[in-house]
């Protein structure tokens, strides 16, 4: 059995407790993850969430790729989980992206692609917000493209929210990073059946 944490990107999660003594800053999270790695911890999930929906949208959160940068820069066995959400990236720059963090660690890093739920913030930071069960066709079709350029150069796709066009995409991956993804809606559950390699739940 692995265990892992969640990184405090809000500072903590507790949504009763406004001051749990955690700021959220990068020496809040580089004290978790240092002491998750030397503990034996197997995986940090960092989420990625522009608002803090547990403090509250004025309160501060800190952004997940660069975080996912330096927690594997520091630590030496930690897994780092980050989750994507694929209507606020470009395929391309994540898969070159993720090339580059497979490089910094390579077999240390997984993702956790989030179909996304909260319209507000989509608005707020721009993000491709889609009806329910298209944001799993998004993300099928995110999931598709990434994979797609971190294994073939160059590489075409064409779907109805991504495409590729002789993308090139180097260096590649020696092994793809694992794919999870959650959802607790039927066509949420069965979408991720066919494009991720485990179920993520509460």
């Amino acid at each position: 059995m692995h265990f892992g944490l969640w990184a405090p990107v809000y500072g903590g999660f507790l949504r009763n407790v406004p001051d749990e003594g955690m700021p959220a800053t990068w020496a809040t999270i580089r004290d978790v993850a240092l002491t998750a790695d030397r503990l034996g911890f197997h995986t940090m999930l960092i989420p990625e969430l522009y608002l803090n929906d547990r403090k509250g949208v004025d309160a501060p959160s800190l952004e997940a790729w660069s975080l996912t940068a330096a927690v594997l820069a520091v630590t030496e066995q930690l897994r780092v989980m980050t989750a994507v959400r694929p209507g606020f990236h470009l395929t391309a720059v994540t898969a070159k992206t993720v090339s580059t963090l497979t490089d910094l660690a390579p077999d240390r890093f997984a993702l956790n692609v989030v179909a996304a739920w909260w319209a507000e913030e989509a608005k707020q930071f721009g993000g491709v917000f889609p009806a329910h069960d298209e944001r799993y066709d998004q993300a099928r079709e995110f999931v598709d493209v990434l994979l797609g350029a971190l294994q073939a150069s160059p590489f075409d796709y064409q779907g109805r929210f991504f495409t590729a066009n002789g993308t090139i995409v180097e260096p590649k991956p020696e092994r793809l990073p694992a794919v999870f993804a959650g959802g607790e809606s039927d066509s949420g559950r069965e979408a991720i059946a066919g494009f991720a390699d485990a179920y993520a739940m509460h």
